[in-house]
Formats: C-alpha cells, sequence, structure tokens
C-alpha cells in the first residue's frame, strides 16, 4: 500500500506541475508581459528602442524570453507525448534538449503511473477471485471471449471505442476451456506493456511470456509492443505456459544439463527413445536441441513409456529422425548451459533459449546422471549422425566427456561468472603476450585444463555481464543528473530478454531505454544499444561494485535468469548448509569479484584460503589466517570513514573521483565459521552507520545477517528474508583445482624457449689441447636447398591460394583451398575447425577429438562425414581422410596448413633463416588468426593462436632490423606494419616503427608513436622494456639521460 500511496503522490505532483506549467505559466505571462505580439510599426519600434528606457523594453523582453521557453517545453512536451502513444523505444529526440526531454518525460510516467494505480486499485477485488475460484459462474465487465476462439486483429478494428475508456480494460471470465483450461482476457490500454500486466496478474514481471505465449495471434514470443484495443487472453496462474491442466499423464521437469536423450535414459530406461519424448511434446517444442530449464515435459504413454499416438505420421517422424543439427547463433549463448558429463551417448544439445511455451516449475532433486562415455573408436567414411539421435552443432557441450572433463563440477557456474573468467583470462594472456621477449614462449596450461576453458566459454554471457555493467553506470549517471544519491540495489535479475534492477529509496527519473515500474528498472534486449545515449554514463563511476551471482531462479517463468545482488547492500550474507556446498559457493563468489569487469574497484580478503590469492596475484586480492588482525584493520578503516563521511552512503561518496579511493568496498569472504566474538565483530562492522564500505560472507550461520542462503541437499538454495528459490551458482572441489591452476598459468610471467627461434649457444673456448670441429650437418647442402625450395613453393601456393593439395589457411579468416570436394551447405565452418584439430592432433581417437572440441558422438560424426566429402581424394583416388580402421584418425601427409607451412619454413631459427623467407612468411598473414571465429568457437586453439601471434611477431621484429641494418626503411617498415596486424599494440613492434620513422626523417610519425606507445603502457598498468625507455629518450630527446651505473 506504501508503493501504491507513494504512485498516487507523485502522480498527482506531477499532474498539477504539468497543468501549472501549459496553463498556469502563459496566463502569468499574459497577466504581468501583457499581449505577446508586437502591434507598432517599423518606425515606432525604433523610436522606443532609441529613447532612453523606463524597464518598459526590459519587461517585454524578458516576457518574450518566458513565451520562448514555455513554447519550447511544449514541443518537448508533445515530441514525449508521441514517444508514449506510439511505444517507442527510439523515440523521437531534440537535438540539445536532451535533459528537458528526460524531465518531460518523468512527469508523464508519473500522470500514466497515476492512472494505472487507479486501474489497479479499481480492478483489485475482482481479479483475486478469479485465479482461486475455478467453479465460480463467470465475471465480466465486458463480453466474455471465448477461450478457443480469440478475436482477430481485423475485428478490433471494428471496435476503436472499446478500450479508449480505459474503464473496461479487464475481461475476468474464468471460463472452462478444452483440457481444463480457465483464461482472462485484457484489452489494451494506452501505457500497457507485456511486463506491468505480468506484474499486474501474475505479481512478476518475469512472468510476461505466460501471456505472451498464451497470445499466437498478436504476438511473437519476444517482448512486443501492444496495440490500444487488443484483447489478450490471460492465463490462470493454474495451468502450464501452454494451458494444459495435468490430463494424468506422468511428466518431468527440466533439470539443468538435461536433454531429450539424457531424459529418455532417465525415465524411459533408453536414450535412444527420445524421438517419443519430442512427438509427445511437439505443442511446446519447435527444436528438439532446444530446452528450457524448467519446462515440464509429458512422457509418452504405455507402461514402457512407448507412444502409440496415431498423430506420428511417417513425415513426423522423418521429421523427427533428422532434427536440424544447426545453432542458431544469434542468440546469447550463455543461455546454453553446458551439461554434465554422463547421459547417453546419442549426443544431444544442452538447455538453450526458452521457447515460448514454459511451465511451472515443480521442485525436484538435481542428481548428476551416470551413463557411458563416447563410444566408437573407429570412424567409419560417409557414416553420418545416427537417424535416430538429434545432430548438433559443436557451439553446444558433449553429453560424452570422459572422466578426464571435470563439467560435473562446472554445472553450477552460471554465464555471468564464466563471462568474468573468460574475460579475465583473455586479459592475462594479453598481458603475458605484451611482456614476452623475443624467441621466448609464454606458459601454456597444461591440456588437462583445456577442456574446462572450453566448457566455460561455451557457458559465457559476455553481453549480459557487458549490460549488466552499462546499466549500473546508467543508474549513476541518472543519479547524478537529477542531484540524487545512488538508490540501493536490492537484486538485479540478467536473462536473455530482460535485465531487471530493483531498486529500492529515491530513484530518479529512469532514461528512456528503461521500463520504469515505479520499485524496478527494467531493460529489454533491443534496448541494449540505447545505453549508450544516457547522457553521463561513459564517465560514471560503478555505483555497486560488490554485485556477485547467488545462482539461477527457479521455476519456468524464470526464463534461466541469474539473480545477482549487491553484497555491500546486504552487509552480512550468511551461508548455511553442508560444508563442501558452502565451500563451492563461496569459491565462485570470489572468482566472480576477482575477475568482474569491476575487480579494479574492490578490495578482496580471503580467509582461510590460500590458493587463489597466489594464483591471481592480483594486488587487490589478499589472503589471510588472522580473522581478528583482518577485523583490527578493518575497524580502523571503519572509524577513520565515519569521522570523514558525514553520514552519507560509500555509494554516494564514490561519485566524487577525488574521494573514490577512500572508499573503496573492502569484501571480506570467511570459509570456517567464526567464533562468537568475531561473529560480535563483524555483524557490529557490516550493520554500522552508512559510509563505511565494509561487507562480509561468512561459511556458516550467523545472527543477525544481513541475508542468508539457505542451501538444501537436494542442490537448491533459497534466499531469505526475501524467499526466493535458486539454483545456487557453485564450483566443485575437482573444477576449482583446474580453474586455479587455469588463472595461475595465464598469470605467470615464465616463458620458454620458442621452437621457431635458435637456442644453439655460442660455445665456451674449448682447452689448448681441443679443437672443435663444428656441428655435423644431417643432410648435405643440395637435400637442404632442395627442401627449402620445397617449402618456400608451398609458402608461395598458401599465400596465393592455389595449393594443388588441401591447405587449411588459418592466419586470417579461415579457409580451406586445394580441396577435390564439394563444399558442404552447412557446418562448414565447424568442418574448418575439425581439419584444423586434426592438423595439430594427428592419430589422435574419436573419444579424444571429441572431448578436445567438446561436443556430441553424433555431432562429430556428422561434421567429419562432411569434412571427408569436402576434402575428396587425391590424384591416387586415395581419400585425404582416410577411413580410421584403427581407431585412430589421420589426415593424409598432404593435407597441411599455412601455419605448418611457416614452422617447416623457419625450422632453423628465425634469427637463422635468410631474410627473404622472413619476406615470405609475413606474406600469408592474411588478418589476425582465426579472424572470422566466432568468440564461443575455436576455444581449444588458444595455446595455437598464442604460438602463431609470437612466431608472426618475432619474425616482423627481426624482419624489420635486419631491413633497418641495410637501410631500407620501406622492408623495415612493411614488416612492422605487416605483424602488428597479427599483435596489434605489441611494444618490440612498436619500437620498430618508431626507428624507421625514426631513420626515415619522420619527426610528425615518430612523436606520435612514442606517445602511442606510453599511453598504452599506462593503459596496461605495465612498465616499458628499459630498451624501449632508452629508445625513446634517443629519438626525442636526442641522447639519453644521464644516470649512474
Amino acid at each position: 500500500m506504501s508503493e501504491r500511496l507513494e504512485r498516487w503522490c507523485r502522480g498527482l505532483a506531477s499532474l498539477a506541475l504539468l497543468v501549472g506549467l501549459v496553463v498556469g505559466v502563459p496566463a502569468a505571462l499574459l497577466v504581468l508581459g501583457g499581449d505577446p505580439v508586437p502591434h507598432a510599426d517599423l518606425r515606432t519600434i525604433g523610436k522606443i528602442l532609441l529613447q532612453p528606457d523606463d524597464g518598459t523594453v526590459l519587461a517585454r523582453l524578458l516576457a518574450l524570453v518566458g513565451w520562448l521557453a514555455w513554447a519550447v517545453f511544449v514541443v518537448t512536451l508533445l515530441v514525449e507525448l508521441v514517444n508514449l502513444v506510439g511505444r517507442q523505444r527510439r523515440g523521437l529526440v531534440l537535438p540539445g534538449l536532451g535533459s528537458l526531454q528526460q524531465w518531460a518525460a518523468g512527469l508523464m510516467l508519473s500522470v500514466v503511473a497515476l492512472g494505472a494505480a487507479a486501474q489497479l486499485t479499481s480492478g483489485g477485488a475482482a481479479t483475486a477471485p478469479a485465479v482461486t475460484a475455478a467453479a465460480e459462474p463467470a465475471r465480466t465487465t465486458a463480453d466474455p471471449v471465448s477461450s478457443t476462439a480469440r478475436p482477430s486483429p481485423s475485428a478490433i478494428a471494428d471496435e476503436p471505442g472499446r478500450a479508449e475508456t480505459g474503464r473496461e480494460a479487464e475481461v475476468v471470465a474464468p471460463v472452462d476451456a478444452p483440457h481444463g483450461r480457465r483464461e482472462r482476457v485484457h484489452v489494451v490500454t494506452a501505457g500497457d506493456d507485456l511486463w506491468s500486466l505480468a506484474e499486474r496478474y501474475y505479481g512478476r514481471g518475469q512472468d510476461w511470456r505466460r501471456i505472451a505465449a498464451a497470445n499466437p495471434d498478436f504476438l511473437t514470443g519476444g517482448p512486443d509492443r501492444l496495440r490500444v484495443g487488443w484483447r489478450l487472453v490471460v492465463p490462470e496462474t493454474g495451468s502450464d505456459a501452454s494451458g494444459r491442466a495435468d490430463d494424468g499423464r506422468p511428466r518431468v521437469r527440466v533439470r539443468p544439463g538435461d536433454s531429450l536423450s539424457a531424459i529418455a535414459e532417465r525415465e524411459l530406461g533408453d536414450g535412444d527413445r527420445w524421438n517419443e519424448l519430442y512427438r509427445a511434446n511437439r505443442d511446446q517444442l519447435a527444436d528438439p536441441d532446444e530446452l528450457p530449464v524448467g519446462l515440464v515435459l509429458r512422457l509418452p504413454d504405455g507402461p514402457t513409456g512407448r507412444s502409440d499416438d496415431p498423430a506420428a505420421t511417417p513425415q513426423e517422424r522423418a521429421e523427427d529422425a533428422d532434427p536440424p543439427d544447426e545453432v542458431p547463433v544469434g542468440r546469447d549463448d550463455a543461455d546454453r548451459q553446458a551439461r554434465p558429463a554422463g547421459g547417453s551417448s546419442s549426443g544431444s544439445a544442452t538447455p538453450s533459449t526458452t521457447p515460448a511455451a514454459t511451465s511451472p516449475a515443480e521442485p525436484t532433486a538435481r542428481p548428476v546422471p551416470a551413463g557411458p562415455t563416447v563410444g566408437g573408436d573407429a570412424e567409419g567414411r560417409g557414416d553420418p549422425a545416427p537417424a535416430d539421435r538429434p545432430s548438433q552443432e559443436g557451439l553446444e557441450p558433449a553429453d560424452e566427456q570422459g572422466a578426464a572433463v571435470p563439467l560435473p563440477g562446472l554445472a553450477g557456474v552460471g554465464g555471468l561468472l564464466a563471462a568474468a573468467l573468460v574475460g579475465g583470462l583473455a586479459a592475462r594472456r594479453r598481458w603475458q603476450l605484451q611482456r614476452r621477449p623475443v624467441g621466448r614462449r609464454i606458459a601454456h596450461p597444461p591440456p588437462t585444463t583445456r577442456p574446462v576453458e572450453v566448457a566455460l566459454a561455451r557457458r559465457a554471457r559476455p553481453i549480459g555481464l557487458r549490460t549488466l555493467d552499462r546499466a549500473s553506470r546508467a543508474v549513476a549517471a541518472a543519479s547524478a543528473d537529477a542531484g540524487l544519491g545512488v538508490p540501493a540495489l536490492r537484486s538485479a535479475s540478467v536473462s536473455s530478454e530482460w535485465l531487471v534492477l530493483e531498486l529500492s529509496g529515491p530513484t530518479p527519473p529512469a532514461p528512456r531505454c528503461f521500463v520504469d515500474t515505479g520499485t524496478s528498472w527494467c531493460l529489454a534486449s533491443d534496448a541494449v544499444d540505447d545505453l549508450r545515449s544516457v547522457t553521463g554514463v561513459a564517465d560514471a563511476v560503478r555505483p555497486w561494485p560488490l554485485l556477485v551471482t547467488l545462482g539461477t531462479e527457479e521455476g519456468a517463468e524464470a526464463d534461466g535468469a541469474e539473480r545477482v545482488v549487491d553484497l555491500e547492500s546486504i552487509g552480512l550474507l550468511a551461508l548455511t548448509g553442508e560444508q563442501p556446498a558452502t565451500t563451492g559457493v563461496m569459491a565462485a563468489m570470489a572468482l566472480e569479484l576477482a575477475c568482474s569487469p569491476w575487480t579494479e574497484e574492490l578490495r578482496l580478503t580471503l580467509v582461510g584460503d590460500d590458493r587463489l590469492a597466489p594464483a591471481l596475484a592480483q594486488h587487490n586480492v589478499q589472503t589471510t589466517d588472522d580473522l581478528d588482525g583482518l577485523l583490527d584493520r578493518l575497524e580502523r578503516v571503519a572509524r577513520a570513514r565515519r569521522e570523514h563521511g558525514g553520514g552519507s552512503e560509500a555509494r554516494d561518496l564514490r561519485l566524487d573521483p577525488d574521494r573514490a579511493e577512500a572508499w573503496t568496498p573492502e569484501v571480506v569472504l570467511v570459509g570456517a565459521p567464526p567464533t562468537p566474538k568475531q561473529v560480535e565483530r563483524l555483524v557490529r562492522l557490516t550493520r554500522a552507520v552508512p559510509g563505511e564500505g565494509v561487507t562480509a560472507v561468512v561459511g556458516g550461520p550467523v545472527e543477525g545477517a544481513g541475508a542468508v542462503l539457505a542451501l538444501s541437499q537436494d542442490g537448491a538454495a533459497t534466499l531469505r528474508p526475501d524467499g526466493v528459490r535458486l539454483l545456487p551458482q557453485t564450483l566443485a572441489a575437482a573444477a576449482l583445482d583446474q580453474v586455479v591452476e587455469l588463472v595461475g598459468v595465464t598469470g605467470s610471467e615464465v616463458t620458454h624457449p620458442a621452437p621457431w627461434w635458435s637456442t644453439d649457444d655460442p660455445p665456451e673456448a674449448p682447452p689448448d689441447n681441443v679443437t672443435y670441429l663444428g656441428r655435423r650437418r644431417r643432410t648435405d647442402e643440395t637435400d637442404e636447398q632442395e627442401r627449402r625450395a620445397a617449402v618456400q613453393a608451398r609458402m608461395t601456393e598458401a599465400a596465393d591460394g592455389t595449393a594443388r593439395h588441401p591447405l587449411l589457411r588459418l592466419i586470417g579468416p579461415v579457409d580451406l583451398v586445394g580441396a577435390t570436394g564439394t563444399p558442404p551447405t552447412r557446418a562448414a565452418k565447424q568442418c574448418l575447425e575439425y581439419c584444423a584439430w586434426l592438423l595439430e592432433h594427428p592419430g589422435a581417437t574419436a573419444q579424444a577429438m571429441a572431448t578436445g572440441l567438446l561436443v556430441a558422438e553424433g555431432t562429430r560424426r556428422s561434421n567429419m562425414s562432411r569434412l571427408r566429402s569436402w576434402l575428396g581424394d587425391g590424384a591416387d583416388g586415395e581419400p585425404y581422410l582416410p577411413d580410421a580402421y584403427s581407431g585412430h584418425i589421420w589426415l593424409d601427409p598432404v593435407v597441411s596448413s599455412d601455419w605448418h607451412q611457416l614452422q617447416l619454413l623457419v625450422a632453423e631459427g628465425v634469427d637463422q633463416v635468410p631474410t627473404s623467407v622472413l619476406e615470405l612468411g609475413l606474406r600469408l598473414v592474411r588478418g589476425a588468426p582465426f579472424a572470422d571465429a566466432a568468440p564461443v568457437q575455436w576455444h581449444w586453439a588458444e595455446e595455437l593462436r598464442s604460438d602463431i601471434v609470437s612466431c608472426l611477431r618475432d619474425i616482423g621484429v627481426e624482419l624489420a632490423r635486419r631491413a633497418l641494418e641495410d637501410g631500407d626503411v620501406d622492408l623495415a617498415r612493411w614488416a612492422a606494419s605487416r605483424a602488428l596486424v597479427v599483435s596489434p599494440g605489441d611494444e618490440l613492434l612498436l619500437a620498430s616503427r618508431i626507428r624507421t620513422e625514426h631513420q626515415a626523417g619522420n619527426v610528425a610519425e615518430t612523436e606520435r608513436l612514442c606517445l602511442h606507445l606510453a599511453q598504452q603502457a599506462r593503459v596496461l598498468g605495465a612498465d616499458l622494456d628499459p630498451a624501449t625507455v632508452d629508445l625513446i629518450q634517443e629519438v626525442m630527446e636526442g641522447r639519453l639521460r644521464a644516470r649512474f651505473a
């Protein structure tokens, strides 16, 4: 009731202000300033301007300015009225009037909310009985609408006056429909949208999909814009999203990691019977490869689960036998959750995006199903995917992994954490490559961690992470623009369709890209790009740097949304449950806080964990075993902040860039239960006056905690006091060890000798009685020249794309030249990826290939068949990809790649081969390695990519050095520029460019490159190499600065 009263007060105040500005201002100007239209002729006007003013002219000018300001405001108001009526997310924007237009939009939205509040108050009494009284006679305020006959748009157009009144917007008609379904009808009025309707009827805006799914005649299933006059069916909460009541058939709820084959294995005893399950749920499943978490599926009829449905026609059986194996790439890949190991070997996709039909949640246990591993070591030529199994694309994780792949430990990792980890690993690798000396190779993670990185990349939701970051900045920018403090964030819900920020406290007017429901700001997926247009968002600070994901919301209506909370707003979060469960949740929190984009804006201390902090090697992540000493320090910090904070919230003080660092939030993760005295001190620290910015997460029950995440034995969790049911985000111990190892290696400064560089050290001086004869040649000079000539010929073919045998080009957009077969019509990119994997892993088994690529066996076989047909046969009639009768897969030795040819060319060492060879090597560069690969692909090839980049960078540096020694400035410039395409921003290559332009006498370009290099080092937070510093001093100042040895 308090929120409704607040909306009433705000709406009435906005209405009064609008009336005053639109009507009162011109009336006041007429009374005070008179007629604004001048009636004097030009002579009289000139006479008035030339004689001394008695105040009349000034008064008239002020009145004229007032009229102009009023006209501008009215025009702005009319534009906003058009935007509001048109329901356009990218409405008309008046140049130079953005702030005024936002203010006018806020006033109008408050008035519209006043109407919605009045409608909700008058309709509340009639709405509640409609949900519970199934047998009660229908009570309508308009004509009842049959649930079996929905009105067409043309019929609605014939009754335009029905909805304009706003008084008969709702039709409450619990009419009995087929299958026992009960429905209501809502007539759309101005200001309605699916989110607000779901909040009105279901109490949760996230349930808008129920309404969208029940109105296929009008809506597409997405967050459509509504037209005034539409009569939308609103399903009752007692029915599932498809509109069917319980018909007595057994049902099962989709769990994370499920697929149709896994469910068939578990419920029907045979994973190959997934097609029966698919036929029984054709009304809910548009694609067997897309299975949303929480969907309730009907099991087939019969005691053994076999369906005798006569509706399954031969055509349907044919469709079921060969479902599409391509996954739509345009969707947010983070919605696809990797399956745990085990399950059927039939190869089925993991949960993907949610279809239009979803079902209510039914609490179930979440055991990890066990099952066979990948079978079939031999490859059969022309053996496509089995007809009774759904084929998938390589974008999906496999369900057959083997014991070495710790996917069960990653089953609880959400898309935001995965995106933070993948982004953090990429940043650490960039830093490694930047600091790598010439002729050295960065340390690579062990092979056992590669599947972990691939699985994390497949789970990652980078768009959701960036959207959450930018949306939080938009809140800070809007608050600063309105002169208000940043509101507290109760929680955020991140899904593929919506981002919902549930705010508390005074909130500023929401930017136009958000839907303001009074207590939350909602951002649709199609309005994400509008965040860039929010005034000041680029320079805004992050108001909530302690955002962590608690888990995935349960229930079909949750749409796989991840629940994010601000630890600073909670104060102290207690994790209750079994020790392994709380440890896994806390480990996931620590990694998310340490790897998120806002990690530089917090200080993280881990109590009792000595593994993660050393691996991260970050200045703001520390570990300690002395909790009492840590509390002493935090209490000193709290006292200092209390003295200087003036009672303001820490998030408001951080808006001041001069004071933000002093109020950096402190977060402590305590794994073991603290003593009662320590608990008392923690509670006092985290529940003290505003402005102290100290937060704690404790593994164990704590009296007085701000919130409790209660972990149950069935794998679920409940967030108290909100009462939200979650599938908690957790990282199991087995996976945690490999993630920590992965993080540690990618941040290491250790390098190893590179295979493309000569490592022969000059021999020491021999004793007086010994004479070195030198190194024996492995081949005679003629054979060496012939070998080099053959390699150079292949390199020329690779650069020109005229290979005689299949050659895979990786340095740039990936393509295959020299193949004699027919390119496939689909999955061509995945076939190229398979070919690259086989070139890098000759003689691998089918199981190793499926594990390395993280694909299902059915997908692998289908794509192998396509690749075999694409490569074709050689001149001798033998296929370039022979059958694997021995169980090991080999490509024909003549099948190669430009990277392999480059390795052969520089086998003696980049510093040893002739200059012409280095030139030929750089001619292979057509872009960055795997330039056209999707971000979620080729993660298994990260080591390969870094080696290609490192080798070509060394070639560029060496060739530029030789060219400068020979005085060939053009060759030096070409070499460094060509290598910078592969390794952009590399310090040594930029130094080569500086030397080149300095030697060429290009002063302006030399100065620009020096400034660019220094600025890049500041951005990366790294020191320049001493040799680079000397170079910049020489070219900028003419000499080295004086220094003592």
